[in-house]
């Protein structure tokens, strides 16, 4: 009998993770099957658990911060973050999960640091945005010795929100009030924003004011983002989200079978799946 996993959210009509983790199991010869459902709030506990006993699944938006407050038992990521966005079952029937979008963005953006010949510790950011995304970004940042991050964000209320939640460690973390507040010279900045999901959106940041290394950008495109485009024309070293999105998949097949998949042709699934 084919194990299954589920991605759970609403919309996910959009996401390629089926494509995705389908490579995934034709990689490693695993007999499963990964599917995309769109739940309410209210549907999201009892397909969790549902989901859990034939094997497992992810969590996107906007379901991510009440999938974690259904877990039985949850990981160290879960309780920084407070969101979840892999689960499965464990042999006692208890339902497990862990947030992998800290794994995932801290593996994508050493990979991009290093080939621009830096890396995070003792770095300097700028974090564009308070929301789920940001928060996966804050956490990864202090887990990996950065030393400061510059918070930008719409509304000043939402970043002192989640910031007094998030009780960072060693991250010196400060709110700009404006784009003008942003100076001196970065190491990264991050787009951790909704901007660039849309093609009419404007650039989160115009970087060619900004002394800066690297430009990375949670959200992903099918052939990078707008913002990726316009960093590169800055002489910038800049990656989307794709990676953040195969890194995260990769540490979830982990979790749910003891075995992690290549990431080659996860990526070109996933690719594939977006131009299509």
């Amino acid at each position: 009998m084919k194990a299954g996993y589920v991605l759970l959210g609403c919309p996910v009509s959009h996401s390629p993770a089926p494509a995705m983790y389908g490579a995934a199991f034709k990689a490693l010869r695993v007999s499963a099957d990964y599917t995309a459902t769109s739940v309410t709030d209210l549907e999201l506990s009892d397909a969790m658990r549902r989901i859990a006993d034939g094997g497992g699944g992810n969590v996107t938006l906007p379901h991510k911060r009440r999938a974690a407050s259904l877990l039985d038992v949850s990981t160290s990521s879960v309780g920084r973050s407070g969101a979840c966005n892999c689960f499965w079952g464990a042999s006692d029937g208890s339902l497990v999960g862990d947030n992998t979008d800290i794994g995932g963005f801290l593996r994508s953006v050493r990979k991009l640091l290093k080939d621009a010949g830096t890396g995070l510790e003792g770095a300097r950011t700028l974090v564009l945005g308070a929301g789920g995304a940001a928060r996966a970004v804050l956490i990864g940042l202090d887990e990996a010795s950065a030393a400061s991050a510059d918070v930008l964000n719409r509304t000043r209320l939402e970043a002192e929100g989640m910031l007094d939640e998030l009780e960072l460690a060693a991250l010196q973390a400060r709110i700009l009030r404006d784009a003008g507040e942003a100076a001196g010279r970065y190491d990264l900045v991050i787009n951790a924003t909704s901007l660039g999901l849309r093609a009419s959106d404007p650039l989160p940041l115009d970087l060619s004011r900004l002394e800066t290394t690297a430009a990375f950008d949670c959200v992903y495109g099918r052939e990078g983002t707008a913002w990726t485009r316009h960093a590169r024309t800055s002489g910038l070293a800049a990656s989307d989200g794709l990676e953040m999105l195969v890194e995260q998949a990769r540490m979830s097949v982990l979790n749910w079978l003891g075995v992690e998949p290549p990431a080659g042709p996860m990526r070109e699934a996933a690719l594939a799946a977006l131009v299509g």
